[in-house]
């Protein structure tokens, strides 16, 4: 069974982009000087010879890829085979991966919540989460089944309201993952959780992300809540 439910909109969420650089380094190369004795014919016959490639050379050199695409006649390589399409706002400056900006809005979200600081220690439920952006990356349903505990199902409510007005990338149209929280009492006081509050920036590799955020204790103990996900194929 699908629930839709809608809540009041947070301020905007906004991760640190990572800017990729390439570099390169160029080389100049002098040309060895020629032998004056050298006649013409013979200038003739040696440019020839090193511009005549080698039998075999179109079979061993290395493919090029050009633009993403690669060069036509040109073997395949196991970097070329390693480019992973990606669809939405693919090339759009600030547009982030789907799954990775979810795993880094959640704490941020869902920490504002206080339905978590009556949350029962244990097991606070598992969420199946299906998004769908646009060509355009846009954020255009979600859906939220599964047995998530209510702070669990309102805490990825307010994920959706931080991620609508933000354009993303994904590896399709659709995307599935799987979110299960988990409270604890924290005991901790380290100046960084526990007796204050505290928020990880998440992270997300391959098809697994993990987060969390402490609460500091109030009329009881702490709390830190755990969240794992996991990408559904």
């Amino acid at each position: 069974m699908l629930e839709r439910h809608a809540f009041a909109p947070v301020p905007a969420f906004d991760p640190p982009a990572t800017p990729q650089t390439v570099a390169g380094d160029m080389l100049d190369v002098e040309s060895a000087p020629m032998d004056p004795a050298e006649s013409g014919d013979d200038r003739e016959t040696s440019a020839s010879t090193a511009h005549d490639p080698q039998p075999g050379a179109a079979e061993i050199a290395a493919p090029r890829l050009r633009g993403g695409r690669t060069v036509p006649g040109a073997a395949p390589s196991p970097s070329a085979a390693a480019v992973v399409s990606v669809f939405g706002a693919a090339g759009v400056r600030y547009a982030t991966d789907l799954a990775t900006t979810f795993t880094r809005a959640f704490p941020q979200a869902a920490s504002a919540d206080a339905a978590w600081e009556a949350a029962p220690f244990g097991g606070a439920g598992t969420a199946d989460v299906t998004l769908v952006i646009d060509a355009d990356g846009h954020l255009v349903s979600s859906a939220v089944s599964g047995a998530p505990s209510a702070a669990l199902r309102q805490g990825i409510a307010r994920t959706l309201a931080l991620l609508a007005p933000r354009t993303f990338t994904a590896r399709e149209a659709m995307t599935r993952i799987r979110v299960t929280a988990r409270v604890a009492r924290d005991d901790v006081h380290d100046g960084l959780h526990g007796d204050v509050f505290a928020l990880s920036g998440g992270s997300f590799s391959g098809d697994l992300g993990t987060a969390f955020f402490a609460l500091p204790p109030a009329s009881g103990p702490g709390r830190r809540v755990d969240v794992q996900l996991r990408l559904l194929r």
